[in-house]
């Protein structure tokens, strides 16, 4: 499946499919078919946003894959909205866990930023978003990073859109192929 995968991303991000190709320690898995376009239109309807054209040509490839052992996940669970209840909503633990971890500060930063895939670049659990708050620009949304476990949790920006992030985050220090260096 990954060699079907890779072909089909030729077609729409040939730079990230020869980048996935020149490096075996990426260690594709998990591969599922594509989304139809009447898949995508339900995942549109149940986040209430359009998804970037970039990204769903993504989907298309495949709606599920992983890389490095699963440190990188687009899988079935995204695309979610970050949405979080107001701190006095919260149980008195819940309360207790954003003082001990977070100085205080609720909701995280990734509040209402669109979720589409797993990125443990800094650490397990952080994640890489669209951030929708502006809409979008030119068709697309900034990609964002949640790192969770920063104190406090912090967001950062990677790209100005989905098809930059993808061809670039292979080239990041944190995926850097250490047989190569």
């Amino acid at each position: 499946m990954s060699d079907e995968f890779l072909n089909s991303l030729d077609q729409h991000f040939p730079t990230f499919a020869g980048k996935l190709r020149s490096r075996p320690d990426a260690n594709i898995e998990n591969v599922e078919p594509g989304a139809s376009d009447d898949d995508l239109a339900e995942i549109e309807a149940s986040i209430g946003v359009p998804l970037p054209e970039s990204y769903k040509s993504l989907l298309r490839c495949a709606r599920e894959f992983w890389l490095f052992g699963g440190a990188i996940q687009f899988g079935f669970q995204h695309p979610f909205t970050h949405d979080f209840q107001p701190y006095d909503e919260l149980t008195p633990q819940q309360q207790q866990s954003v003082q001990r971890k977070s100085g205080g500060v609720w909701p995280p930063p990734s509040n209402g930023m669109l979720c589409f895939a797993e990125f443990f670049m800094d650490a397990d659990g952080d994640q890489v978003l669209f951030d929708v708050s502006n809409g979008m620009a030119n068709g697309e949304y900034p990609v964002m990073y949640y790192a969770h476990e920063s104190h406090p949790p912090s967001v950062r920006k990677l790209a100005d859109d989905f098809e930059t992030f993808l061809n670039d985050f292979l080239d990041y220090e944190q995926w850097a192929d250490e047989d190569a260096a």
